[in-house]
């Protein structure tokens, strides 16, 4: 695969951005004792096609978190898919989706797919929606497919991987894991 190409599809409208960087890993720490698979992905500035963008140049982004118990490195293998419903946990106000264009917004019925793995480096697929009433945008699929490395943390910089604070509540209900098929 590994075309590092996100795509976005508005009605009939395609637009294609060449992603610079693409990456994954665990949070840590794991908030509530929940593993949380981080992906990361950024793309290429250029001019948008679509109409109603009147020409004007975007550089989208994309994360996603998979907050999903029992998930490990060991399970990350090809033909394994994990659905996120939603962009945003209403019990606890968790937010798992972030996509920037003009605005952020949340994708819903995020699929990623693992279809390849060597070493530190997944070749993914994944695909999401920006629909919701609310949205900045007009009904939106966007895919992404390529090769995502493993962010690693410089050995004298003691961070870790964590997008946000989290209210004092229960875990998310988070994603759902679907192992590859025998």
């Amino acid at each position: 695969m590994q075309n590092n190409m996100l795509r976005m599809f508005r009605g009939d409208a395609a637009q294609h951005y060449q992603v610079k960087r693409a990456t994954w890993s665990f949070a840590s720490p794991a908030p509530y004792f929940v593993p949380v698979l981080c992906l990361a992905i950024e793309t290429e500035k250029q001019t948008s096609s679509f109409p109603e963008d009147d020409g004007w140049p975007h550089s989208p982004s994309w994360s996603l978190d998979i907050w999903s118990r029992g998930l490990t490195e060991a399970t990350l293998l090809p033909g394994s898919q994990f659905l996120i419903p939603s962009f945003y946990d209403d019990f606890s106000g968790v937010i798992f989706t972030n996509f920037f264009y003009d605005e952020h917004e949340g994708t819903e019925d995020n699929v990623i797919k693992i279809i390849r793995r060597e070493g530190d480096t997944l070749e993914l697929f994944i695909e999401g929606y920006i629909r919701h009433e609310h949205a900045s945008m007009r009904p939106t699929r966007m895919t992404v497919e390529g090769g995502f490395t493993r962010l690693t943390p410089h050995p004298e910089i003691p961070a870790g991987f964590f997008r946000e604070n989290l209210p004092p509540h229960e875990p998310p209900y988070g994603a759902t894991y679907l192992q590859p098929a025998a």
